[in-house]
């Protein structure tokens, strides 16, 4: 996996990520700090992804967030801000899908460095009431370098679901 155009909205620094975890109250895994620190979001080629128990599906990455003054739909901060109270309080969306749904990093406790994929079609309950509990949420990877590794190209993703007969 490489990031098309590293640091597309500028290079961030270990003090913008010591501030942004002040601001926000997280410690980020450090090996989330280290991609920020060489790439600072971007889009991933290649893209594809599968989701375990999600329908039977995977999904497309549509860009990473990063921590910069750029275009806000490329922002961690205002990731943060969109999903707040929408997403379990232990999860930090790092990432879009071409469907509206997120790409998470725990953050603490037994989920810390683990990727999650949080399904936004799933979000409300029978009240219409945001759920924060994990209904939607499905374990993608247990690193964020085990869900890098594991990303494909459409190919790659049409020849996996062939050999298992989707």
């Amino acid at each position: 996996m490489r990031i098309e155009e590293p640091n597309p909205f500028g290079a961030t620094s270990r003090e913008a990520i010591a501030q942004f975890e002040a601001r926000w109250g997280v410690l980020l895994p450090i090996e989330y700090k280290q991609f920020l620190l060489s790439s600072n979001g971007g889009w991933p080629t290649p893209n594809v992804f599968e989701v375990p128990g999600w329908h039977g599906q995977g999904s497309v990455l549509d860009a990473f967030y990063g921590i910069h003054d750029g275009r806000k739909t490329e922002r961690l901060d205002r990731a943060l801000e969109v999903y707040d109270e929408r997403i379990p309080p232990d999860l930090i969306p790092i990432a879009d899908d071409a469907g509206g749904n997120v790409v998470c990093i725990g953050w603490k406790g037994k989920r810390r460095g683990k990727i999650y994929f949080w399904d936004h079609e799933d979000e409300l309950d029978e009240n219409g009431l945001f759920v924060t509990d994990y209904r939607n949420v499905y374990l993608v990877a247990k690193s964020l370098q085990e869900f890098l590794d594991s990303l494909m190209t459409h190919e790659e993703a049409d020849k996996r679901d062939q050999a298992k007969g989707k």
